[in-house]
């Protein structure tokens, strides 16, 4: 008993792709990446509208006085 090579076969080609599903398919990859984009702009228009500080950073002093909450 010794090692065999294995036997191998020729593969069939692929099955001919239907224009109208290539069509169909880069349409859907099109409209998933517009909606990606507008989801992603929304998203960002939102974090600017919580940004309160320019580059230079904040020059107030952070108000550290005690508060009236109770802590049990």
């Amino acid at each position: 008993m010794g090692l065999k090579q294995p036997m191998m076969y020729e593969m069939p080609p692929p099955p001919k792709v239907d224009p109208d599903v290539a069509k169909k398919e880069a349409e859907s990859a099109a409209k998933l990446k517009a909606e990606k984009k507008k989801a992603t702009s929304i998203r960002m228009k939102g974090r600017s509208g919580t940004i309160l500080t320019d580059g230079m950073g904040i020059d107030e002093e952070a108000n550290t006085a005690a508060t009236s909450l109770i802590h049990y």
